[in-house]
């Protein structure tokens, strides 16, 4: 069996959220302009403070996302 680690990434952190900005090009058409992480730490917080992946990589409050602690 092959053992699997979890990196300590905004995707698999509990608090971690995504975005993405979208650029209009005209009538039905549009592309994925940009993407951005946010961090929702602590539960509480009203809002979503963006942040960069390296945070997420060495912040003392990542916790797994319950859903990939079922997965495992």
């Amino acid at each position: 069996m092959k053992p699997y680690t979890i990196r300590r990434v905004p995707w698999t952190c509990e608090w971690g959220r995504f975005g993405v900005i979208i650029e209009e090009l005209g009538v039905n058409r549009s592309r994925v302009d940009d993407v951005f992480w946010g961090c929702r730490y602590p539960p509480d917080a009203p809002h979503a403070r963006l942040t960069t992946r390296g945070e997420c990589e060495h912040c003392p409050f990542w916790t797994q996302a319950a859903r990939l602690r079922s997965a495992v």
